[in-house]
């Protein structure tokens, strides 16, 4: 469990992460998980889940991704300092430029990760 997770527990919880097996329900609870799938839905939602990354802009999702994991290591300072960062590259990339015009036209768009 990362910190960030355990520090979400109330006071005594943690310690039974360790002993006991969790339910769906508790998992969720807890904020270990962040949905529940019926077993005969998770095909379809990981299907469609994946799709919706793959479609996505590679640069920014890879910039949000480490954000999101150093976010529980670093001062609030020094996540602004990350984010001013992470926002200049990407709007420096061919991918926003898509974005912008993919908009403007309607149209869905096409990322390319440059």
């Amino acid at each position: 469990m990362a910190v960030a997770e355990a520090r979400r527990l109330a006071p005594g919880q943690g310690a039974r992460l360790f002993a006991d097996t969790l339910s769906a329900e508790e998992a969720l609870a807890f904020g270990l998980v962040n949905r529940l799938v019926a077993d005969e839905e998770i095909d379809a939602f990981v299907d469609g889940w994946a799709r919706r990354l793959a479609a996505g802009p590679p640069i920014a999702l890879s910039m949000s991704k480490k954000l999101l994991n150093n976010s529980a290591a670093v001062s609030m300072a020094q996540a602004l300092e990350d984010e001013a960062r992470c926002q200049t590259v990407n709007f420096t990339t061919e991918d926003t430029r898509e974005a912008m015009r993919a908009f403007a036209e309607k149209r869905d768009p096409n990322f390319v990760g440059r």
